[in-house]
């Protein structure tokens, strides 16, 4: 059995490498700039999600809770990376910030989709995003859209209800869960984690949703700093390091990442890597936009 299941994962292997030289050679692999603007169809509209926060909250005010200040991200800007899986070269990432003054709220965009090598094999292309209070930066919505495979979609969402301690998350009906106050999203807490000081061997904790529980994460700044050069530039970078404290689908306590966060003003996660359940990540900044 193990002979074979070796063989298997040679033979997938050797597949993955042809196929991604016949790309090398045809030119065909994506582009992460015509991709994204494909994935901008996906989100729900403000109608139906002013519609469904209604639903859950009534008028329950769900600003002016704490004040955080967030990072220089809240100016705008666009972070693209290079995704690897194990050997692969998997795909691309895209993150983006902007600031909606006029409803208090900044929207954080994760855009995700796989090369043509991996998509040859298993194609995806995801698009979430977090609705967060500008002044408290704490979410009030997450979206989440999903292309996978030949045939599977979702198209969910989650409402945090932070003053009463709960949220309610749709998938395929909704479920009403009890969580902390300022729980995030695994989106949210990134850019939260931007927006406090970063200063080596500096801990801070936050909350995490993370279907069906919420567990705290624990950050850490490791003392001393790193080098790191990439296609956006060479950047002097603390690393920080999230510890998972409980139990979740892709995280535990087992897993390690580790973030290589750019020491300025603009706090940019320059390179990532990750040992989770489903293996081993990396990603490293490519392309900056502001």
């Amino acid at each position: 059995m193990k002979k074979t299941t070796a063989a298997v994962y040679a033979a997938i292997a050797i597949l993955a490498i042809h196929t991604a030289a016949a790309h090398a050679q045809s030119g065909s692999e994506i582009k992460w700039q015509d991709t994204s603007k494909e994935l901008d169809a996906l989100p729900f509209s403000r109608a139906y999600t002013d519609s469904v926060t209604k639903a859950h909250l009534g008028g329950a005010p769900q600003s002016g809770l704490r004040q955080v200040t967030p990072g220089n991200f809240a100016n705008g800007e666009t972070l693209v990376y290079e995704a690897g899986w194990g050997p692969f070269m998997a795909g691309y990432f895209i993150l983006s910030a902007q600031h909606f003054r006029g409803r208090g709220l900044i929207r954080l965009s994760a855009k995700a989709m796989t090369s043509n090598v991996i998509s040859a094999f298993y194609k995806m292309r995801e698009h979430t995003i977090s609705w967060v209070d500008a002044d408290g930066f704490y979410p009030h919505l997450f979206e989440q859209h999903v292309r996978e495979g030949a045939k599977y979609k979702l198209d969910g969402y989650t409402v945090y209800d932070n003053k009463n301690e709960k949220l309610f998350q749709k998938r395929r009906q909704v479920i009403e869960y009890e969580s902390p106050k300022f729980t995030h999203d695994y989106l949210s807490m990134l850019y939260y984690a931007r927006s406090n000081p970063l200063k080596p061997g500096n801990t801070f904790e936050a909350h995490l949703f993370s279907r069906p529980k919420t567990n705290p994460v624990k950050f850490k700044v490791r003392e001393k700093p790193e080098t790191v050069t990439s296609d956006a530039g060479t950047f002097s970078c603390v690393v920080v390091e999230p510890e998972f404290m409980g139990d979740s689908r892709a995280f535990n306590s087992k897993s390690k990442i580790e973030v290589w966060v750019s020491d300025d003003e603009n706090k940019y996660p320059v390179m990532i890597k990750a040992k989770a359940k489903f293996g081993s990540v990396h990603a490293k900044l490519i392309h900056i936009t502001k």
